[in-house]
């Protein structure tokens, strides 16, 4: 029996319910299937349809590092299964995840990489090695009503000329948020040309997007660039569809050796340490709007509470928080969870104190004893670093701030 990898990308697919019928196809032909999440915007979609025991989303790892990991432990034949915005846009990610695998030293003949892009119901054979056409024309029979399609080029993904480097973003829409690893940096301008952008980096900063307009502030959040290898994409909201059936989760009744807060500024690394083997999230506390929406959307789901800072100053990624008002949050709260609203451009600068006085310049720090009393402990001393710029407090149990 044929193992194939099946990588999933984002929530789209997920909440059509294509990604099992997908599975379904395949094991009816034959095939055993092995499915992993690449990317964190899938994460909830995977929770909400009661699939976390079909897909793989234990792993904090972006879609090439998934491919590679597949090839690692020998599955290579691998399944890319997307719902993009546009079958152009479908092409870009394929493109994408396939350059960024082979870039990072990953063998092209070492396997075969076909994408099910469900957007328009086709099929691209990006690559096939040496001894896989019967398995690909096994997964042609069964898939009958997806049109094959010729795969792109190949293209380097960057050009450098002295010190600037320049990357290119093709299948982008005018007003969508330019977002470069979690943050987002600016959004596509009216007039960009030929539905592209192109971000310039000098010395590993991002200096300019042409076709875009950038957001000053959120550049400083960034880290070195190396432009050729970040995860860039563009979109109006992370999850576009809504799941069709949600079920909530609970944590483990298991007992685990420590109950721990942690801090975040993104939600890159929310999913490992739910997932951790030594400890149990009993608190997150969050910096910034977006990341405590999305914190909290997906912290609900497994009842744990969150301190979530915010100034209002939200990038409108999440559907449900357009104009940053703080009672927006009331349908992205936890159970027990407080947000803490301040003054503008505050969020990050109180961030800092926190993580600086609280957390002693870590992530986490260990909650001993009574978790109530910790929560309360938590909560006043993070108002009490935020007392001279605080504007409002919701909780989940109170709507109007």
């Amino acid at each position: 029996m044929t193992l194939l990898g099946l990588l999933v990308h984002g929530p789209e697919v997920i909440d059509e319910g294509e990604v099992e019928e997908a599975i379904e196809i395949l094991k009816g032909a034959g095939f055993e299937v092995e499915a992993a999440l690449g990317g964190i915007t899938g994460k909830t979609a995977v929770i909400d349809a009661g699939m976390r025991g079909v897909i793989d989303i234990s792993k904090d790892m972006k879609p090439s590092e998934v491919l590679a990991d597949f090839v690692k432990r020998g599955i290579d034949f691998i399944l890319l299964v997307n719902h993009a915005k546009t079958e152009e846009s479908g092409f870009v990610l394929g493109e994408g995840i396939l350059r960024n695998f082979i870039d990072r030293d990953g063998a092209k003949g070492n396997l075969s990489f076909v994408q099910l892009e469900y957007s328009s119901r086709i099929i691209i054979r990006w690559l096939t090695k040496p001894g896989d056409e019967k398995v690909y024309r096994t997964i042609r029979g069964v898939l009958g009503e997806f049109k094959e399609r010729e795969p792109h080029k190949l293209e380097p993904r960057y050009k450098k000329e002295a010190d600037l480097m320049y990357r290119e973003i093709r299948g982008v829409h005018p007003g969508e948020k330019i977002v470069v690893d979690g943050i987002v940096i600016g959004t596509v301008s009216p007039d960009c040309k030929d539905n592209s952008i192109t971000l310039v980096a000098k010395g590993g900063k991002l200096v300019e997007v042409v076709g875009g307009t950038v957001i000053t502030h959120n550049l400083e959040k960034l880290p070195q660039l190396d432009l050729g290898k970040e995860m860039i994409k563009t979109g109006r909201v992370i999850r576009r569809t809504k799941p069709k059936i949600i079920r909530r989760e609970t944590k483990s009744p298991e007992k685990k050796r420590r109950k721990i807060a942690c801090f975040f500024y993104t939600v890159e690394h929310l999913f490992p340490k739910i997932e951790e083997t030594d400890g149990d999230v009993e608190v997150a506390i969050t910096i910034g709007d977006d990341t405590t929406s999305i914190a909290g959307d997906i912290l609900k789901r497994f009842g744990i509470r969150m301190i979530g800072i915010t100034d209002g100053d939200v990038d409108g990624l999440i559907e449900g928080i357009g104009g940053g008002a703080l009672e927006d949050y009331t349908s992205f709260l936890p159970n027990g969870s407080v947000i803490i609203r301040l003054k503008p451009e505050r969020d990050d600068i109180i961030g800092k104190r926190i993580q600086e006085e609280i957390f002693k310049n870590t992530d986490e720090i260990e909650l001993a004893g009574d978790l109530e009393q910790h929560f309360e402990e938590l909560k006043h001393r993070v108002l009490e670093l935020a007392k001279e710029d605080l504007i409002g407090v919701l909780n989940s149990s109170t709507p109007k701030s």
